[in-house]
C-alpha cells in the first residue's frame, strides 16, 4: 500500500462510523505491518470480540504502539491523510500520552497511544509484555494484533476508572466486571496478575484484582503517583478546572501567573479551537467565555478540594 493509493484517499464522506472504525483499525495494522511498527488495537470493537462488553458502535480507533516508534508512526500515518486535531490547550494531570488523528475523508478518529494511563510500570517494558502476550482478532474481515482478553479488561478499567465515572460509564464498568467474573479461575488470574507486575496498577485497582483473585502485595504506586491518580479521578472528563489547577500548583515562580491568566482567558484563536467554535464572531465569544467561566466556578471547590486533599500530602 502507497501513500496516495485509492484504498486510503478515496473513503467516502457518507461512510457509516459502525463501518468506518473496524477499517480504521485494519488499516492502521496493515499500514505498521508494511513499515516494521509494532502496535496493538485496543478498547472499542475489541471489548465486544472478547467478549466484554455489549455491542456498541465506537467513534474512534484506539492503537497501542511501541512508545519509542510514536512520533515517526504519527508521522508515517500523516502520509496517508491522518494528521493531528487541532484542539484547545488544556493542561494534564496525568502524562500526555496520545494524539487524535483525523482524516478530512474519513469519519473516525485514530487515537494514538504510547501508554495507557493507569499503567505505571516503565511505558516499553509494559508494551513488550503486551506485545508478546498478544493475539489476533478479527475486524472489518481481517485479523489485527490486539492485546490479550485480560489486558483489553485492564485498559478498560483503567479508562473507566481514570476520572469521575459517567451513569453510562458506571453500566459499562458493571458489564465488564459481570464479563470477568464469569469467566474466573486461575488461569485468568495469574495472567492478570502477571500484566500487574509489570504495569504497576495493583493500588489502582485493588479492589477489581482482589475479586478477581490475583494475591499478592497491593502497594506499587509511588505516594506522588497515586496523588496525580487521585486528582484526575475526582475531575470530570470533560471539565478542565481540576487540570488548570493542577498546573498552577506545580507551576514555578512568575510561571504561576502566566498559567493563571491562560486558564481564565484563552486566546480567540484558542477558544476557536473548541467544537462549532469555528468562525465565531466577538458575540459568540463573549457567551463562550461565560458559560466557561461559570462552569469553572461551578467545579473550582471540587477540584480545589480534591488538590488539598491530594496534593498536600504526596
Amino acid at each position: 500500500m502507497e501513500p496516495g493509493s485509492d484504498v486510503v484517499n478515496e473513503v467516502s464522506v457518507t461512510l457509516p462510523v459502525a463501518v468506518a472504525t473496524p477499517l480504521a483499525y485494519a488499516l492502521v495494522d496493515r499500514i505498521a505491518t508494511e513499515h516494521g511498527v509494532r502496535v496493538l488495537a485496543i478498547k472499542g470493537p475489541l471489548l465486544e470480540k472478547l467478549g466484554l462488553r455489549a455491542h456498541k458502535i465506537s467513534t474512534d480507533a484506539d492503537i497501542l504502539v511501541e512508545p519509542a516508534r510514536m512520533t515517526e508512526f504519527c508521522g508515517i500515518l500523516s502520509r496517508y491523510g491522518w494528521n493531528d486535531r487541532d484542539v484547545r490547550f488544556s493542561p494534564s494531570i496525568l502524562e500526555p500520552h496520545s494524539r487524535t488523528l483525523i482524516h478530512e475523508k474519513w469519519p473516525s478518529d485514530i487515537d494514538v497511544h504510547s501508554y495507557f494511563p493507569g499503567f505505571f510500570g516503565p511505558a516499553d517494558q509494559v508494551f513488550d509484555f503486551l506485545w508478546e502476550s498478544r493475539i489476533q482478532v478479527e475486524l472489518a474481515n481481517v485479523q489485527v494484533s490486539t492485546a490479550s482478553r485480560e489486558a483489553n479488561a485492564v485498559i478498560a478499567l483503567l479508562h473507566l476508572l481514570r476520572n469521575s465515572p459517567t451513569a453510562e460509564e458506571h453500566q459499562q464498568y458493571g458489564e465488564l466486571m459481570s464479563a470477568l467474573r464469569a469467566t474466573n479461575g486461575r488461569e485468568q488470574a495469574l495472567a492478570l496478575s502477571r500484566l500487574a507486575d509489570v504495569g504497576r496498577f495493583r493500588s489502582i485497582l485493588k479492589r477489581e484484582l482482589m475479586e478477581l483473585g490475583v494475591t499478592g502485595t497491593f502497594e506499587d504506586v509511588a505516594p506522588q503517583e497515586l496523588a496525580r491518580w487521585e486528582i484526575n479521578r475526582q475531575t470530570g472528563s470533560e471539565a478542565t478546572t481540576g487540570s488548570w489547577l493542577y498546573a498552577i500548583s506545580v507551576a514555578g515562580g512568575k510561571s504561576k501567573i502566566k498559567v493563571f491568566l491562560r486558564a481564565i482567558y484563552p486566546s480567540n484563536d484558542e477558544l476557536r479551537k473548541d467544537p462549532g467554535m469555528a468562525g465565531s464572531d466577538t458575540s459568540k465569544l463573549i457567551a463562550a467565555r461565560l458559560r466557561r467561566l461559570a462552569r469553572g466556578l461551578r467545579t473550582l471547590p471540587s477540584a480545589a478540594l480534591s488538590i488539598f486533599r491530594n496534593w498536600g500530602t504526596r
